[in-house]
């Protein structure tokens, strides 16, 4: 009798597990190697696979470049990031994946980054919502409050562009509050000015804002790569609950960088979704 209420309990909290929604990734104090050489890379055992695409070749030896941790930073740089990949569920063969968002509060004038990982035959979404600040989780829409449409109907040298990211008249990617960048898989080849294993996004440094500065020897992300940001995140009409919103296709580690324009500091959660 006892071993049937065991495994009842052990039952209930599988349930629970699987129930939680996928917005337990929070700033933790991580920082990924160098280059992102992989943290833990497997056994030799798990083949030419993924395991050769990031960084360790079933023969035992490093391959340039490397793959990115699933554990979280404190988001201050790239090699400290925070994980927001999502958790599966459903069917073992068409998992369906659970949104996973982190909230994290940003100084006025200052970045944090975010890193998911994405399959090419699944879209990808991200998303960033504005947050009341007392907020514990991501409520699933924007407040839209204070960073709702921020440098709306400001010019260069106003008190309210003193963080603005393009100095410039605001445009769809930079009107907001927030702005949300995205670096794609691209900007995660190996970067040859240096010995491998090595990649360029987590290679180069960052200035007090936690925005990307030349790496070592004056080598940028674009001169490395010849990629540096795909695409920004803006407000999508159709997806009209979310402050920022975009979605693509990718295959392999994506990181969000996001920026808080305001002159005060602001709460936002940022999500990301694989769908097909």
């Amino acid at each position: 009798m006892k071993s049937k209420v065991i495994f009842a309990l052990l039952v209930m909290c599988l349930a629970c597990v699987l129930a939680i929604p996928a917005s337990a990734d929070q700033p933790g104090a991580n920082e990924d190697p160098f280059g992102g050489l992989s943290i833990g890379n497997g056994s030799v055992q798990d083949g030419i696979g993924i395991v050769a695409k990031f960084g360790l070749s079933p023969f035992g030896y490093s391959l340039p470049g490397g793959m990115p941790s699933r554990l979280s930073g404190d988001g201050t740089t790239p090699r400290r990031a925070i994980y927001i990949g999502g958790i599966w569920s459903g069917n073992s063969w068409d998992p369906v994946e659970l949104p996973n968002c982190a909230i994290v509060r940003i100084p006025a004038g200052k970045a944090r980054w975010f890193k998911l990982d994405s399959w090419e035959d699944r879209r990808t979404r991200v998303w960033l919502d504005d947050e009341l600040d007392t907020a514990k989780a991501p409520s699933g829409a924007a407040v839209f409050g204070a960073a709702n449409a921020y440098m709306y109907g400001t010019a260069p040298g106003d008190a309210w562009q003193t963080n603005a990211l393009d100095g410039g008249v605001p445009s769809a990617n930079f009107l907001e509050g927030f702005v949300m960048a995205i670096y794609g898989p691209d900007s995660l080849k190996p970067m040859w000015a240096f010995s491998a294993p090595n990649a360029a996004l987590l290679s180069v440094n960052v200035d007090d804002k936690g925005l990307i500065l030349p790496g070592p020897d004056g080598v940028t992300v674009q001169d490395a790569t010849g990629a540096g940001i795909i695409g920004f995140a803006n407000h999508n009409a159709s997806q009209p609950g979310h402050l920022l919103w975009a979605e693509g296709r990718f295959e392999g580690w994506v990181f969000l960088m996001v920026y808080n324009q305001m002159i005060w500091d602001g709460t936002a959660s940022v999500c990301s979704q694989r769908v097909r």
